[in-house]
């Protein structure tokens, strides 16, 4: 082969791997650098803690405070690029029975659920991004003091007064009351996910006695249990 044809060939093979290049850039960048979703959740601050709830009372319409405890989970991006668009999706309830297994709550309505920090009349559903090694919380849900609960319109027929209820923070609060959990043990399913990051799935397991305790320790040791199990 003369040198003019050897330069002719490496020309050529230049041309073809600068043509793969082009058409598949993206691909290739997204083999090294993409999104990494995770979640983690402690039954302590920041992720968990007692605060106070402000809420219009059911029957006079008037704005009231009481004690309440706000559960959020935690969604961090452990990758190297920004996560647009993201979303926690609650996909599946399901309850502990008497035999030990869990099974699920056909009731209840999957839906988002909202980021920590908005507003009730507009919430965050979908997070404009979360850059590399960067976080946001995300809310799980809240228990208010059963003193107040029934000022709220929380009310299930099966849970009497003195028990609390768990009201999960999904983006609308659906007429059927499926957000509204009563005691026991559940695992809830979430998918979370991305405009450029397919989804991860993450169960929570929550041991809800349905016992109030003033103090934020008490609760947290006796009143309540969540955890992560995969």
């Amino acid at each position: 082969m003369s040198t003019s044809d050897a330069a002719a060939w490496v020309t050529a093979g230049a041309t073809f791997l600068a043509v793969l290049v082009a058409l598949f850039r993206e691909d290739i960048a997204r083999l090294w650098r993409r999104p990494k979703l995770v979640a983690m959740v402690r039954l302590a601050a920041p992720d968990c803690h007692k605060t106070v709830a402000t809420y219009a009372n059911y029957k006079t319409g008037k704005i009231e405070q009481g004690p309440c405890y706000y559960l959020r989970v935690w969604v961090e991006n452990k990758g190297n690029l920004r996560a647009e668009q993201v979303q926690v999706f609650a996909a599946k309830l399901l309850r502990r029975h008497a035999d030990g297994t869990f099974r699920e709550e056909k009731q209840f309505l999957p839906m988002n659920l909202r980021w920590a920090h908005s507003r009730d009349t507009s919430p965050e559903i979908f997070a404009e991004g979360i850059s590399p090694l960067m976080g946001k919380h995300c809310d799980l849900g809240h228990i208010l003091d059963p003193k107040i609960r029934a000022r709220t319109g929380q009310y299930l027929p099966d849970v009497s007064e003195d028990q609390t209820i768990l009201a999960l923070d999904l983006e609308v609060a659906p007429n059927t009351l499926s957000h509204l959990v009563a005691p026991g043990i559940y695992r809830l399913e979430l998918r979370i996910a991305a405009a450029n990051c397919r989804p991860v799935t993450k169960i929570l397991e929550i041991n809800h006695t349905g016992q109030w305790y003033d103090d934020e320790a008490r609760m947290f040791a006796d009143g309540l249990g969540l955890r992560k199990i995969s």
